[in-house]
């Protein structure tokens, strides 16, 4: 989920975390990749190493300035005695600003750290983040494989000394998808919901997700996995009464296609029911309708499915557009089989 510094070592987050705070201070932290949680919680790992009393003064590549960047740069903050200074959505940084960082750079040392983040993958042959990799400390976090999601809830869970039941841990899975963001802020809103009791099971994580649950997304998925249209377009209109659900339900959707796609490829490849169990975190009957579902999919059908989710997931988020008559617009292709197709 991570790669080290200066080399293409595969780490994990938590191998990346004790490297943070065990080995040796950089001058330079460059955090780059698709999931923003683990990112923040690297920054706050360098922020720790600093001091805990420091305080995160955070920069933005496209709305802030280099100067004003500069200027704090080893100024002291006047409400606390160390800082780290963090510049985010660094993708954004234009050619100019690279070079103006990599000389600004040859000036400090470990004592003054500018923590780089970057919410995509960047290409560390250029000139500032080649700089980030020889002079610093880098890591790549990616989302995590559907068949860690269950972990992941059951580790945020642990850390809020709370008890997630299986069966809790993989609706939430279901729901939130590999978006690690979402799914600590649902650990949160669940744990104040059972309070005072520290037990999660399924029932409590139907109750409190909202309206969405109610309707069962899960069934729309499941629907979506049959091919059943007329089913499909039904349970999107009642999941759908609150469009600012609309994320929420996208999401849920790519998940289960994502563990149809998984799936059919582990399928495909001669694993065994049992293998597959290990590798998705599925049993049963669960497991089975998946597999079932799988044949009714292509690779170049689940291919395409990811391609207009993924798609809509940025419009949505962008343009004021009707989020129903995209959902369904969404449907009515993915239930289409590819014969029935206009060219």
């Amino acid at each position: 989920m991570a790669a080290s510094r200066s080399t293409t070592a595969f780490l994990r987050p938590e191998e990346v975390f004790s490297q943070l705070q065990k080995g040796p201070a950089y001058p330079l932290y460059l955090f780059h990749g698709d999931e923003p949680y683990l990112i923040d919680q690297a920054a706050a790992r360098v922020r720790e190493r600093v001091g805990k009393a420091a305080v995160i003064r955070s920069f933005y590549a496209g709305e802030d300035s280099l100067d004003a960047l500069f200027d704090a740069w080893g100024t002291p903050s006047l409400f606390a005695p160390d800082s780290v200074i963090v510049l985010k959505s660094a993708e954004l940084l234009k050619a100019a600003e690279r070079e103006r960082l990599a000389r600004e750079t040859e000036f400090r040392d470990t004592t003054q750290p500018l923590v780089v983040c970057a919410h995509s993958r960047v290409d560390l042959r250029l000139g500032f983040f080649s700089l980030c990799a020889k002079k610093g400390f880098v890591a790549e976090f990616r989302p995590p494989f559907p068949n860690q999601i269950i972990e992941w809830a059951q580790r945020f869970a642990r850390e809020r000394q709370v008890r997630l039941s299986e069966d809790a841990a993989l609706l939430l899975a279901e729901l939130v998808g590999p978006d690690l963001l979402a799914l600590s802020a649902e650990i949160d809103k669940l744990r104040a919901f059972v309070f005072p009791n520290t037990a999660i099971d399924g029932e409590a994580v139907t109750k409190c997700a909202g309206d969405v649950h109610k309707h069962s997304v899960f069934d729309l998925a499941a629907a979506l996995g049959q091919r059943d249209r007329q089913k499909a377009l039904g349970l999107l209109h009642r999941v759908l009464e609150d469009e600012r659900e609309v994320l929420q339900v996208l999401h849920a959707l790519i998940g289960h296609f994502r563990r149809l796609w998984l799936v059919k490829e582990l399928a495909s490849s001669g694993k065994s029911e049992e293998e597959i169990t290990q590798l998705v975190g599925l049993r049963g009957q669960r497991l089975r309708l998946l597999l079932s579902q799988s044949r009714l999919y292509s690779v170049a059908d689940l291919r395409q499915f990811w391609h207009r989710a993924t798609t809509l997931d940025l419009t949505l988020k962008s343009a004021r557009t009707a989020p129903l008559a995209l959902l369904e617009a969404l449907v009515l292709e993915t239930c289409t089989r590819p014969s029935a197709r206009p060219a």
